[in-house]
């Protein structure tokens, strides 16, 4: 049996659209020699990721933590950086989306009383998460190579105050990025614009990956997410390949029917669609092309509405256990997050 996710329009509507040529003109796209995006109308995205390391490893260098007469606690670099960053824009929206993964390196110093190093340690600090949605939380792992003694106060003293400078670095970094976005600038001054759909290979399209010989001992992954739209728009949203393709950045093709096929970012998600119930539920066979062959997981997304709003639930059954963490992740960041910002809160 097949759902359809979409109402064919009353006739009475049809009366007052526009004839051909005289629609709202921020639709109506002309050639351009110049391939410029008009009035940022169209999905636009430019990576920043170059920029955003460089900044990075400026605003989080050669930073004194604590320094008295009896001890020093410095950051003294960021060691490495790994993830993406990019501005984007449609129908005249403009927003960051990023996604870093940082880990800085410390030292601490004891001194005697003629001032001279009587002790020292050093190690690192890890935020594995800095994203949109961690930022007022953002997840901190610290490291210390040798913490005995009076070396533990050094350690205590990186974990907090340390943990808080670190932190901070990154809000400020975040600040401007958003002023870039804000301006309509680029950090990167050769940075060019690509338009969806995207159809070549992107980084993001591989952000969970399962070696064909990981062991097959599987998980259940529990989402829980809030949307500020019907609950309708959403569904019809989620079996929308224009929308997903726009808010993954990445080629999407969707078969809005019970057996139909889902290919997300750029076939790197593979699966086929159980059951469909217009606003409420979708089942789906789900399964990322790096997981061992035939191997797909059991996907439920039930939807109930509260004043307007979305509460969206996610099941996911039969998540190899080493692909949990980044699963959850993938879900929650790059689709639902994105949707989000690409839909704007309100539909079109």
């Amino acid at each position: 049996q097949t759902s359809s996710t979409r109402s064919t329009a009353p006739t009475s509507s049809r009366a007052h659209m526009a004839k051909f040529g005289q629609g709202d003109e921020r639709w109506i796209v002309n050639d351009r020699d110049d391939g410029r995006n008009v009035n940022s109308w169209h999905w636009e995205e430019r990576d920043q990721t170059g920029w955003a390391k460089d900044r990075l490893r400026e605003l989080l260098c050669d930073i004194v933590v604590k320094e008295d007469t009896r001890l020093a606690v410095k950051v003294l670099k960021l060691d490495t950086i790994t993830g993406e960053v990019s501005l984007q824009s449609r129908k005249q929206r403009k927003f960051a989306l990023y996604e870093l993964d940082l880990k800085v390196k410390w030292e601490g110093q004891l001194f005697d009383d003629e001032g001279k190093t009587a002790e020292e340690t050093k190690g690192t600090l890890r935020i594995e998460d800095l994203s949109e949605e961690s930022l007022d939380d953002l997840p901190v792992e610290l490291t210390c190579d040798d913490e005995s003694g009076k070396k533990r106060e050094l350690k205590e003293i990186m974990r907090k105050a340390g943990a808080d400078v670190v932190k901070a670095k990154c809000a400020e970094f975040v600040k401007e990025l958003k002023a870039l976005v804000a301006a309509g600038q680029n950090g990167d001054a050769n940075s060019k614009p690509t338009e969806a759909p995207v159809r070549k290979e992107r980084s993001n399209n591989t952000y969970v990956t399962s070696s064909a010989d990981a062991k097959q001992d599987t998980s259940v992954l529990d989402v829980s997410y809030d949307f500020p739209l019907n609950k309708m728009f959403v569904y019809e949203s989620l079996l929308d390949a224009n929308r997903m393709r726009a808010a993954t950045a990445a080629d999407a093709a969707i078969e809005a029917k019970v057996g139909g096929q889902v290919r997300l970012f750029n076939g790197s998600v593979e699966g086929e669609f159980v059951e469909l119930v217009p606003g409420e539920k979708i089942v789906q066979k789900w399964r990322f092309n790096t997981w061992q062959p035939a191997h797909f997981s059991h996907v439920t997304i039930t939807l109930t509405e509260d004043g307007g709003n979305t509460k969206l639930k996610l099941r996911q059954t039969g998540v190899p256990v080493e692909e949990k963490d980044r699963t959850e992740k993938g879900w929650r960041v790059m689709i639902f997050d994105r949707l989000k910002m690409v839909l704007g809160g309100v539909p079109p």
